[in-house]
């Protein structure tokens, strides 16, 4: 048997009230008590059929309206995903400026040593000239010796960080990272110590290795816990939470930034993107 709808539902409770009212009329059996409580059952069923026409109305509306909701919900959300890897984007390119800056300022330091030294060459005393040997009875002279090439003197921490920071500007991730991770082996207390691995956690990331880069942060922290690339290191963690999926991890994360670093601008980063996460940056 196939459902009527509500308006079928409202149509016919009318016309079975009437069909019945002539039908008992041919009888002849029916009485003005009769008619009433016909009148009445007919009333009821009107009321809720109308009742019905109601909520079926209101499931329809509410239906719609987790329709449009869904879809809202799946645009914010991918505008969100848009926005953070556009804001990674902008990261990383800072990040390199930042190192392109560093670079630029050690090289003109070391120009300024090596103009330094060359002053101080030039303002010390000549060395004496050699003894002349009279050409009387002059032994034998000796056997000239080949020359040999001096060996290259050792690459200094400096020359080495700046060739790791170099490859990193260049996209040569891999090889930077080995550089940056020799120099911490290398001179592990001088103070770039800590950007050498703050700097090989940005090259994991670069591959595409969050686990890696938050291996290489933890390090930093727990080897350098007053180090200026602290802030820096958390943020980069929570967002190697972020890739890896530990939505929970990553929002704990930033939340530390805000609360330990709150006028840097790396809390302010912290900040967005809880706010893309849908949390609370308190």
């Amino acid at each position: 048997m196939t459902g009527l709808s509500s308006r079928d539902l409202r149509r016919s409770a009318p016309l079975a009230g009437a069909l019945l009212l002539a039908a008992s009329s041919l009888t002849g059996c029916v009485s003005s008590s009769d008619i009433e409580g016909l009148h009445r059952h007919v009333g009821d069923v009107e009321k809720k059929v109308e009742a019905l026409a109601r909520q079926s109305s209101s499931k329809e509306e509410v239906e719609k309206l987790n329709q449009n909701l869904t879809k809202q919900v799946s645009t914010i959300l991918r505008a969100n995903a848009d926005m953070g890897t556009r804001f990674d984007e902008l990261t990383r390119e800072l990040q390199s400026l930042a190192g392109k800056l560093e670079d630029a300022n050690r090289r003109l330091a070391q120009l300024s040593q090596q103009i330094a030294e060359a002053q101080a060459r030039m303002d010390s005393p000549a060395a004496p000239a050699p003894a002349i040997v009279p050409p009387s009875v002059s032994p034998a002279a000796p056997a000239p010796v080949p020359a040999v090439a001096a060996p290259r003197p050792a690459a200094g921490p400096a020359d080495l960080y700046n060739a790791a920071l170099g490859d990193y500007q260049r996209g040569r991730f891999d090889l930077a990272r080995q550089g940056f991770e020799e120099y911490v082996e290398t001179y592990p207390k001088t103070d770039l110590s800590d950007d050498a691995l703050f700097w090989a956690a940005e090259c994991w990331s670069a591959q595409k290795k969050p686990r890696e880069a938050l291996e290489t942060l933890e390090r930093l922290l727990k080897s350098y816990p007053q180090s200026d690339k602290a802030s820096s290191a958390h943020l980069r963690k929570g967002l190697a939470h972020l890739d890896l999926g530990e939505k929970a991890q990553a929002i704990v994360q930033l939340q530390f930034v805000v609360h330990e670093y709150p006028t840097s601008d790396e809390a302010k980063s912290a900040r967005q993107r809880l706010r893309a996460l849908g949390s609370d940056s308190r």
